[in-house]
């Protein structure tokens, strides 16, 4: 055990009720008590930590739990040390799957989308379909025509226009929104565990970042690792508990539609031919570009009668318009 490490163990102890606390992961930093494995969290930004406490609180509810800040002995969320503070949360153990926990997921999403909410944690991102114009045509100038990826990018061209300008489209409405929804910024499945078949959803200490643009990857990711089946029902239980309303669904299929897997490639052909590492093949590009597709079909076809599904069509990476 380091001095440093010996001295935070102390404050622990000193600050909170535990009788006995011992490290079993380094990091993140995990400590054994007669209470359970609590997860301690070091806060060098003071702003943020106030504002993940404001953010757990609009989100404590009956349905799940929040990975909150365990009160001090003072009454108090975090322990002063130094320049630095110290938080302490739950860190249960038990990973939450896809399948068969549909309506569970479906229930927190509902709550994050419509609770955690503040003014945007983004600028405004560039149009999308001058990004696309932009970088093709500074591939043509440098003379990325003779690079092997060529062929697909150039044969992609028009659709990538065309779902980037649909992204831009959909987008446009909601550029000047005083509240958005947001999420933290490594949010993924496994920010998610359960106790005694609650869902415990952690917030951990990343910045916020705009909801729906991650909650659209999210989307994707859990796409392309679980059966079609899975997705449905989830979609199904989301829509069952009226989640989405029209500027969730558009802002959704604008990330779905932007084509930045096209852009991605095209950018690591040109790192690659100025000797720059940024390796992302073809088959990659492919089967992102086709799975957001899918993703977009099956969103469309289970929200449909909602009246909550708008965009328009989207092209295969043949170039194709996918049916």
């Amino acid at each position: 055990m380091t001095n440093e490490q010996g001295v935070l163990l102390s404050a622990l102890q000193a600050n909170y009720y535990f009788g006995q606390l011992r490290v079993v992961q380094e990091r993140p930093l995990l400590v054994e008590t007669e209470r359970g494995r609590k997860k301690i969290r070091i806060w060098q930004n003071e702003a943020l930590l106030k504002l993940h406490l404001k953010w757990r609180e609009r989100l404590i509810n009956d349905d799940f739990f929040i990975d909150r800040m365990y009160v001090t002995r003072s009454g108090l969320p975090s322990v002063r040390m130094g320049s630095l503070s110290v938080t302490c949360h739950d860190a249960p153990l038990e990973p939450v799957q896809l399948d068969g926990n549909e309506a569970l997921l479906a229930t927190a999403l509902t709550r994050l989308v419509q609770y955690s909410r503040d003014v945007p944690a983004e600028e405004v991102p560039n149009s999308a379909s001058v990004r696309v114009r932009s970088l093709y045509e500074q591939a043509k100038q440098i003379g990325f025509q003779d690079h092997d990826t060529w062929k697909m990018v150039s044969s992609c061209f028009s659709s990538a226009c065309a779902r980037a300008e649909e992204a831009d489209r959909l987008r446009e409405p909601y550029q000047n929104r005083r509240s958005a929804f947001i999420l933290p910024e490594d949010f993924s499945l496994q920010s998610c565990t359960a106790i005694f078949d609650t869902l415990f959803l952690e917030l951990g200490q990343s910045r916020p970042v705009d909801g729906c643009r991650l909650l659209a990857r999210f989307f994707l990711a859990e796409s392309m690792d679980h059966r079609k089946q899975s997705m449905n029902n989830l979609f199904q239980a989301l829509k069952d508990q009226k989640l989405f309303d029209r500027e969730t669904a558009d802002l959704l299929q604008a990330e779905w539609l932007e084509p930045g897997e096209w852009m991605r490639l095209l950018e690591s052909g040109i790192n690659r031919e100025q000797m720059q590492s940024d390796p992302f093949s073809i088959e990659e590009f492919k089967q992102i570009w086709d799975q957001k597709i899918k993703l977009i079909h099956l969103f469309k076809s289970v929200f449909a009668q909602s009246g909550d599904a708008g965009g328009g069509a989207a092209r295969g990476a043949d170039g194709q318009q996918s049916d």
